[in-house]
């Protein structure tokens, strides 16, 4: 088998190939770790250029001085982080035949540092990919399944709008700025996007933009001539009319790639998976998010594994006695599942009527009432979060200068986190004890915000928990 590692650079791949069964690698990465300079450049680093690609083609086909068997890779193994620069050598490979697998951030992370290999450094980190996909080969679960259309073009325009209501905040601030100067009125105005084609009132009268779906209104001409500072002789700005006209050229698109995204999700192939979000209500965006990082459900062994894909699991850390637990997945997935839940589940005026949607409410309550009155509960869960931060910062610059473990600073900073565990065990034993505790930087407001979050947190693991088998039970492929 040949298996070549591919670590994406900017404009460049770093590449590390393997053909027989991996033992220590961090013995094989200082056997065989290449040394290059400015006049001397890695003949394995590929450049996303016309003469580079070639030459990466011929070594992907074994037709290379430097490729250690001369026959056709078995797999190209990239890391998805930075997925645009990736999908470059994916396109390569894929056009001369060679599979392309995906290993997550994580995996990619743990065997670098679970086998010692040096940090910042490009060969090392395609030297893990390549070894992580050798013994995982026969486990299609353990690598990223990026699927055909339309789940890759639901991810294309997921991203894509997320990028243009980034755009659209400073522009919208910006155009506000201006507008307090040349018409208060309009300023701070609540002006909603129109379900017809997207565009806001406002900024269409602004910028005189076209509409064809719509009949045009004269609702803020006729605000406009009765502004305050008409009398004064200011008028609108050509710069609030461009930024204007911007905006809805950004509103436009949003509202296209939007109702596609929509289209896409509620198309023939996800019908049992909607069947099932209907009973949580869920938005078209938390829609989207799942089945990205889900379909198809049978790639998935167990709860747990889709659990931490959509970011509610954990992943444990251990240095010798010491143990503490970091959050794993997709943060987009966790981010929206939030949300979902704050509009829907925490405000019992906009619970769903669904039996399931009536249980999460019913357990969002109880836990809302069970913490507020249960004050050490709260201690020791405050005081756990604080903690916790603080060891996983300590155990990143620990694992940062691994390469070294006998420097005297490593040494320090292992006590130091010594220190931090004991202090965290001696603080929950006070709260327990009814002891009053105050940690330093955490404000009543930052609590109480602490305090919602992690009832909602409990609400969402829950209503995973019941998914999981619903969508089972659907018998979703």
């Amino acid at each position: 088998m040949r298996i070549i590692g591919g670590d994406v650079c900017k404009s460049s791949l770093v590449c590390w190939e393997l053909v027989q069964q991996p033992g220590k690698l961090r013995q094989i990465f200082s056997n065989e770790k290449r040394k290059f300079s400015k006049t001397k450049p890695d003949p394995l680093t590929f450049h996303a250029n016309k003469l580079s690609l070639l030459d990466f083609e011929n070594y992907l086909l074994g037709n290379h001085d430097l490729a250690k068997a001369k026959v056709k890779a078995d797999a190209l193994v990239l890391e998805p982080t930075g997925i645009h620069y990736a999908k470059v050598w994916a396109i390569v490979a894929e056009y001369v035949g060679v599979e392309v697998k995906w290993v997550g951030h994580q995996e990619s992370v743990f065997t670098r540092r679970s086998e010692r290999l040096p940090n910042k450094n490009d060969q090392a980190d395609a030297l893990a990919l390549a070894a992580y996909t050798w013994n995982h080969w026969e486990q299609s679960e353990c690598f990223l399944d990026f699927q055909p259309n339309p789940i890759a073009e639901i991810r294309n325009l997921y991203y894509q709008i997320n990028s243009l209501l980034r755009i659209q905040s400073p522009l919208i601030n910006r155009t506000r700025q201006q507008l307090a100067e040349e018409f208060p009125e309009a300023a701070n105005a609540d002006s909603e996007n129109s379900k017809i084609d997207g565009l806001k009132p406002l900024f269409v009268w602004l910028a005189d933009y076209p509409r064809t779906k719509v009949r045009q209104s004269n609702t803020w001409k006729n605000n406009y001539s009765k502004s305050c500072l008409l009398r004064y002789g200011v008028e609108i700005s050509q710069f609030t009319k461009d930024f204007s006209g911007l905006l809805c050229q950004v509103h436009e698109l949003e509202f296209q790639y939007r109702s596609k995204l929509i289209q896409l999700v509620n198309s023939e192939v996800f019908k049992n998976y909607n069947l099932v979000f209907n009973e949580f209500d869920f938005n078209y965006k938390l829609r989207a998010i799942i089945l990205i990082q889900i379909f198809p459900l049978t790639r998935f062994s167990s709860r747990a594994a889709f659990k931490r894909r959509l970011g509610m699991g954990k992943e444990q850390h251990q240095s010798g006695d010491m143990q503490f637990f970091r959050n794993s997945g997709s943060s987009e997935a966790k981010s929206q599942l939030l949300l979902w839940c704050r509009l829907k589940i925490v405000n019992p005026k906009c619970r769903p009527i669904t039996p399931i949607a009536k249980e999460l409410g019913r357990k969002y309550d109880e836990l809302l009432v069970k913490y507020s009155s249960d004050g050490n509960s709260r201690k020791v869960q405050s005081i756990t979060r604080y903690f916790d931060k603080q060891i996983e910062a300590i155990a990143k610059i620990e694992a940062s200068m691994a390469e070294n473990p006998d420097s005297a600073t490593l040494l320090q900073i292992k006590a130091i986190k010594l220190s931090t565990v004991q202090a965290k065990e001696s603080f929950l034993l006070a709260a327990e004890s009814g002891v009053e505790i105050n940690l330093p930087g955490i404000e009543n407001a930052e609590r109480a915000r602490g305090f919602k979050t992690l009832i909602a947190f409990k609400a969402i693991s829950l209503t995973l928990r019941r998914l999981w088998p619903m969508l089972k039970k659907a018998t979703c492929s």
